[in-house]
């Protein structure tokens, strides 16, 4: 799938079932957009134009992100838009339970 491809899929999804935290999703990591040094980004929030970055040093004992900054769809690489897209399709079928749970 191409990124154009990924991107679309992505903020197709969150038009329909809105933004969300990966806290809001039971998994056992977030996506990591990248590491430096003892430093990694998480993304863990996900809107239709961007994604929030949350920056922990993982050896601290604090589990508080040090730095948060934003970015683009666009000026992330395929495989994380991808791991995204896993992420946006897990928020996607929870949307659908909810609102078959509520329906019935």
């Amino acid at each position: 799938m191409e990124k154009s491809e990924l991107i679309e899929r992505i903020t197709d999804i969150l038009k329909v079932n809105g933004c969300f935290s990966i806290g809001e999703l039971e998994l056992e990591n977030s996506v990591c957009v990248g590491t430096l040094g003892n430093y990694v980004g998480l993304a863990e929030y996900f809107t239709e134009d961007y994604v929030d970055i949350n920056v922990y040093e993982p050896r601290s004992t604090s589990s508080d992100e040090i730095d948060t900054y934003f970015l683009n769809y666009e000026d992330l690489n395929s495989d994380v838009l991808y791991d995204i897209l896993l992420v946006c399709e897990q928020w996607e079928a929870e949307c659908i339970r909810t609102e078959k749970r509520i329906s019935d």
